[in-house]
């Protein structure tokens, strides 16, 4: 995908997608073509996802649901600085997908190797070992 220069004013962010119909109605006329600008990319990004018949639907579809979970995420300001990594919860993307967990994890690890995500391990805090002798 070709990448398109922003025009001065513009970000490449998402600050209005979590507002509802009512709120973007009460911004003024230069905020709402921001904000149509970046549902707009948002949604041609999805598109060009959905739009890629060499790649697997379940593919597609975990795709589609981390992109637009990190521009929520973005959105709402809770998006962490590049050097914080982001933990997925596979069980909660399955069942909001209705797709089986390994299938979710696959997708993962396919988009990992496409060079889309960076997968960390998770790691778990060890376990304190009781001492009988205490």
């Amino acid at each position: 995908m070709a990448e398109h220069d922003l025009s001065p004013g513009t970000s490449s962010s998402y600050h209005y997608l979590h507002m509802t119909p009512e709120e973007l109605k009460q911004l003024p006329p230069d905020q709402v073509l921001q904000a149509c600008l970046e549902f707009g990319r948002l949604l041609q990004i999805l598109t060009g996802i959905l739009a890629s018949p060499d790649k697997d639907l379940t593919l597609r579809a975990v795709a589609i649901d981390l992109i637009y979970a990190q521009a929520l995420k973005e959105a709402s300001g809770r998006l962490p600085d590049e050097k914080t990594p982001v933990v997925y919860d596979i069980k909660a993307v399955s069942e909001r997908l209705g797709i089986p967990p390994a299938q979710v994890r696959r997708a993962y690890d396919e988009l990992e190797q496409l060079g889309g995500v960076h997968i960390v391990g998770r790691q778990f805090p060890r376990r304190r070992v009781k001492r009988e002798d205490q």
